[in-house]
């Protein structure tokens, strides 16, 4: 999961989310945690684009508290 690259259009800095660094940079991770093709997951197919995680998760690879992912997504 940790090979190939991922693309940003230079437009995601006129985004109005931009300077608010919690969320630029929750979605900046989650975009490089997406699946790039289908996978299965105890038995279950995850599409690509998707990824399974949790509050916790998420918050403990951002760096972010649960509370500020929380207010976040």
């Amino acid at each position: 999961m940790n090979e190939g690259f991922i693309k940003l259009h230079r437009k995601l800095s006129e985004w109005e989310w931009y300077r608010d660094t919690n969320v630029l940079c929750l979605f900046i991770h989650i975009l490089l945690l997406a699946n790039w093709e289908d996978k299965k997951w105890q038995g279950t197919t995850i599409k690509r684009g998707s990824f399974i995680t949790s509050l916790g998760h998420l918050a403990s690879e951002s760096g972010l508290t649960i509370k500020q992912t929380r207010i976040v997504l």
